[in-house]
C-alpha cells in the first residue's frame, strides 16, 4: 500500500501533502516495498520447501514465487526514480505482480 503514493508524488508536493513518498522519496519507498515484497516471495517459496508432500503443488508454489521474484528484481532495476513515466511503470508492475498471485494460487 506504500507505493500507491509514488505516482502522486509531484502532486503531493505540490500542495503540501505528506505522504512516505514525499518524506522520504521514490528511491527509499520503492526500494524498501521491494525489499518486503521480495521477502515475501522468499517466504513462500521457503514454506513450499518445508512443508510435508501433498500440501502444495511444489513446482508452481516454488517455481511460480521464484519467478515473480526474479520479475520483481527485474523491474525494480527498471525503475529511474527520477523519471514519472518509469515510477507509474513500475507502480503498474507491482499489481501486475498481485493480480499474477491470484492466478498463481489456483495452480498451487
Amino acid at each position: 500500500a506504500v507505493t500507491k503514493d509514488l505516482p502522486d508524488i509531484d502532486g503531493d508536493k505540490a500542495y503540501d501533502i505528506e505522504t512516505f513518498a514525499t518524506k522520504l522519496g521514490v528511491k527509499k519507498i520503492a526500494t524498501g516495498a521491494t525489499a518486503l515484497l521480495f521477502l515475501n516471495y522468499v517466504h513462500a517459496i521457503a514454506t513450499g520447501v518445508l512443508s510435508t508432500a501433498g500440501t502444495f503443488r511444489k513446482i508452481p508454489m516454488l517455481g511460480g514465487h521464484a519467478a515473480l521474484a526474479c520479475i520483481l528484481i527485474a523491474r525494480f532495476k527498471q525503475l529511474k526514480p527520477d523519471s514519472m513515466q518509469s515510477v507509474k511503470k513500475f507502480y503498474k508492475h507491482i499489481w501486475d505482480l498481485f493480480y499474477s498471485e491470484y492466478v498463481l494460487y489456483t495452480l498451487i
